[in-house]
């Protein structure tokens, strides 16, 4: 077991050591510094549950580690954790006076927590606290080290706030989240309380409504434009053709952005509308036949039961539908592919706008791009913040 400690140790330590000589401290240095440090608690509390986090920890530096010589190193470390793993369990059979039951139960949650705790830290902690630093410098480009970035305090914040591409891009998206919003929420929950309410083929309305979700959001956007918006054949224009009208030009500046939104209410009525359904059936049937009893209608008992009940899930898809306009980007760039229009902008396309400007007279600035991102964090935070404030899951007992 010692030998096999030694190595599990060793290896790590070595590769860490050349991977941040030979190429420089980085993300992939990351699992041969927690590789080394998980092989010394395992080795140090003969933990089982610790030797096979490391075993995983080891096993992941093949794959980030850059260079052969660290990445053999990494191949090395992964069997001698391994061994590591096996003694440590030869040993705690051989010592049963070592055995805690509490103990072990802790080491195991530990052990499961850990990699997903770490995982989290490394792809998500990392990427986040990045973009904050980020919004406070200038730099020559999104991957310049740290020792090329600038400190210019808010500037990066002023800047987007006197763009008026970033003003009108703010103002696109409360609409969407407003307008678009009240639309498909109603829509939603309108078809939601339909579908329950004992109607016949529910099933199949409630998978013709949903499979829109289904389609790509590209495929569902290029069947809006080309077949319901084309001005010489689509639908709309062939109705009112029709009827002895004028066609409309759907996708002029004018008409685009309300184009946009009619199409993405299509799409996302039906993943509401679920969640909805899904709230509505853990109602209890007994509150409804009393309100029969009573002599409650449906509609009384809509707005009396039905509405009040589902605080808690309208609060949720109204945090859904927060995330899902605060990113809003797909739908806007298949309504401007060439180059951003204002009637359709949003926040995030101006993001990546700015961040990898199309045009060659542009330079990029990753600390504007930074800021726009902490900007959207930012109101989701405060709308979901909001949320939970005016929206309260027990004001009604059931």
């Amino acid at each position: 077991m010692i030998a096999a400690s030694i190595l599990s140790i060793a290896l790590p330590l070595l590769a860490f050591v050349l991977q941040c000589v030979l190429a420089g401290f980085s993300l992939v240095c990351v699992p041969s510094l927690l590789t080394l440090v998980f092989a010394v608690i395992a080795f140090w509390r003969k933990g089982p549950v610790l030797s096979v986090v490391t075993v995983i920890l080891s096993f992941l530096q093949i794959a980030m580690l850059n260079i052969q010589l660290t990445a053999i190193l990494g191949l090395l470390s992964t069997v001698a954790a391994v061994f590591m793993m096996l003694s440590i369990e030869k040993y705690r059979d051989d010592h049963p006076e070592l055995a805690d039951p509490k103990a072990a139960t802790k080491q195991m949650i530990i052990g499961f927590i850990l990699p997903c705790a770490i995982t989290l830290l490394v792809m998500y902690a990392y990427p986040v606290v990045r973009t904050f630093l980020m919004s406070f410098f200038d730099m020559p480009n999104i991957t310049a080290p740290i020792a090329e970035w600038d400190f210019v305090g808010l500037g990066k914040y002023t800047k987007i706030f006197a763009s008026q591409s970033f003003i009108r891009s703010i103002q696109n998206m409360l609409m969407i989240w407003i307008v678009g919003g009240v639309i498909t929420l109603a829509l939603a929950l309108l078809f939601a309380v339909i579908l329950t309410s004992g109607i016949r083929f529910k099933k199949f309305f409630r998978a013709a409504i949903y499979m829109p979700n289904v389609i790509s959001a590209v495929a569902l956007a290029t069947m809006w434009i080309q077949y319901i918006f084309n001005q010489q054949y689509g639908m709309l224009n062939s109705i009112i053709k029709f009827f002895n009208g004028t066609p409309i030009n759907w996708l002029s500046t004018d008409m685009k952005f309300w184009a946009m939104l009619g199409s993405f209410i299509f799409g996302a009525v039906g993943y509401y509308m679920l969640i909805f359904i899904s709230g509505i059936e853990k109602i209890p049937a007994d509150l409804y036949e009393a309100a029969t009893i009573d002599g409650a209608s449906k509609v009384q008992q809509a707005f009396k039961i039905t509405f009040p009940l589902l605080k808690g899930v309208t609060k949720t898809n109204l945090t859904f539908w927060t995330i899902n306009t605060a990113t809003f980007y797909l739908w806007s760039k298949m309504f401007s592919p060439v180059d951003t229009e204002a009637s359709v902008i949003v926040p995030v396309m101006y993001l990546y706008d700015t961040a990898f400007p199309s045009k060659g007279n542009m330079r990029a600035d990753a600390g504007a791009a930074a800021a726009v991102g902490i900007v959207l964090a930012v109101i989701i935070l405060a709308v979901y913040l909001i949320m939970n404030k005016l929206i309260k899951d027990d004001e009604v007992e059931l």
